[in-house]
């Protein structure tokens, strides 16, 4: 759903000629093709702008992934960029560059859903700390992308914006809950894309799109309303995107009090030689690892062992179902106020998935609440001394390639969240994990990607092995052609 252009505001001048067009039909140029055109003057972010707006009213509407835009606010943001980088004056090399933003962030103006039809979609009165960071250093907000419910599933189900689908195939999902950050950034809407990440919403959403992504040590982007392991984290077509974004969205700020001191700043290539990789393959909760996530995995160690890296294989974590079933519990708890707030009848308009899952907690006590807390922590303690020995973690992000669009996960049977296992005790841990693919099986869909995770504070060590699959993986991604 789009949003009127506000009242009054001047919609600048868009010079987008057509011999400007043909440049983009194939979807936004990269990062670094994007700064070349911006000094030289062959196009302008006025340009950029014009083309996103498009694809996000276009195709990325049309699967259901676009939340709101303001077109008149995009366009005014690029104008004044264009003017920036024609003085040569720009504010960094992310000057102009389009970032969608999650639909639970607040961009001033635009309204907010949090992806549910109970909610009336009040227009937000302030930009939420990442956005603030981002227009900092120049990028334009260009839209608000879709998620589910409460951001409660790790799909793209919502009673608000409906089935939401993926570029590369619309009957499959998107993953979840940074449903349409992908969509965004493959059908050209964004170059990159803001989702937040409690057990794996930026990293499985990143995968099905076949984009590279981070969630990043806990607190390292600050994040309003602070919480204790939410992260928001950035994906786009290449690490170098990632990075940038990372390093300008990634410092301290007074109103979050769980941010992490300091800023980002990449770090020279330490190099891979020597370096202690656990590689974890299987799970042996939820979904089995499929044949072509295997064989990305198996290839990712090879290149690293190849680079020198000591390859230690685990058979799997130290956990047993009550510590998975503890994570599900405790984001029913986290989310619990936002749904037992509502009246009963708004209650009724909260996708069905959602509110059967939120309803298990009816009748549960205080006791409950904090064994689950209790379990949670022991689970992480040990597993934060299992794999202490290491310096990363190699696994895949999700066991599948792909799921059915139209469902929760995919196999539903265990619960909502089958395909969580490998992504979510990053997240109690606080460690940056990143994403990138690296294997292609050549068969016209989503490449496969595999997950990085290192230790709280190493996210230029976790983005710089990402950065050396990239490279060593030896094939260009084939994107999917946008269907307007």
């Amino acid at each position: 759903m789009t949003t009127a252009c506000r009242a009054g505001a001047p919609i600048p001048p868009c010079p987008f000629r057509p011999e400007r067009k043909m440049a983009f039909t194939q979807g936004l140029p990269d990062l670094a093709t994007l700064r070349r055109g911006y000094r030289s003057g062959e196009f302008t972010p006025l340009d950029v702008a014009e083309f996103a707006l498009n694809r996000a009213e276009g195709p990325l509407a049309a699967l259901n992934g676009l939340s709101s835009l303001d077109r008149a606010m995009v366009l005014a943001e690029a104008a004044a960029s264009s003017r920036r980088w024609a003085g040569r004056v720009p504010l960094s090399a992310l000057d102009g560059v389009p970032i969608s933003f999650k639909d639970s962030f607040h961009i001033k103006g635009l309204p907010r859903w949090h992806g549910t039809s109970c909610h009336p979609g009040k227009v937000s009165t302030y930009d939420a700390l990442p956005v603030i960071r981002a227009r900092d250093v120049g990028m334009m907000a260009l839209c608000k992308t879709a998620m589910p419910d409460f951001a409660m599933l790790m799909s793209g189900l919502s009673s608000h914006h409906g089935q939401i689908g993926n570029p590369w195939e619309a009957g499959d999902s998107p993953g979840g809950s940074s449903s349409g950050a992908g969509p965004s950034v493959v059908l050209g809407a964004a170059t990159v894309a803001l989702g937040t990440d409690m057990v794996g919403s930026v990293r499985i959403p990143a995968a099905l799109s076949g984009l590279a992504s981070i969630k990043p040590t806990q607190g390292r982007i600050a994040y309003d309303p602070a919480g204790s392991f939410r992260s928001a984290g950035p994906m786009a077509a290449d690490v170098e995107a990632v990075e940038l974004t990372l390093a300008a969205l990634g410092r301290y700020a007074e109103g979050d009090h769980f941010s992490a001191e300091g800023a980002y700043r990449a770090a020279p290539d330490a190099g891979i030689q020597g370096k202690k990789i656990a590689l974890w393959r299987e799970a042996a909760w939820g979904d089995a690892t499929d044949s072509a996530t295997m064989t990305a995995v198996n290839h990712a160690a090879d290149l690293l062992e190849a680079a020198g890296a000591d390859i230690t294989e685990i058979e799997d974590l130290p956990l047993n179902p009550a510590d998975y079933e503890a994570v599900h519990w405790n984001m029913l708890l986290i989310g619990a106020a936002d749904y037992f707030g509502l009246p009963p009848a708004d209650r009724g308009r909260v996708h069905p998935l959602i509110g059967a899952q939120y309803d298990q907690l009816l009748g549960k006590s205080a006791i409950f609440a904090a064994e689950v807390q209790h379990q949670l922590l022991v689970a992480s303690a040990r597993v934060n001394a299992f794999l202490n020995r290491f310096d990363y973690v190699l696994s895949p992000v999700l066991p599948v390639r792909r799921f059915a669009a139209d469902l929760p996960c995919p196999d539903p049977g265990p619960g909502m969240a089958s395909h969580q296992a490998f992504a979510c005790w990053f997240n109690q841990l606080g460690w940056p994990a990143a994403t990138v693919p690296v294997f292609d099986p050549l068969d016209g869909g989503v490449p496969v990607s595999v997950q990085i995770a290192g230790k709280r504070f190493n996210d230029a060590g976790v983005l710089g092995l990402a950065r050396h699959l990239e490279v060593a993986r030896s094939f260009d991604i084939r994107w999917p052609e946008a269907q307007s």
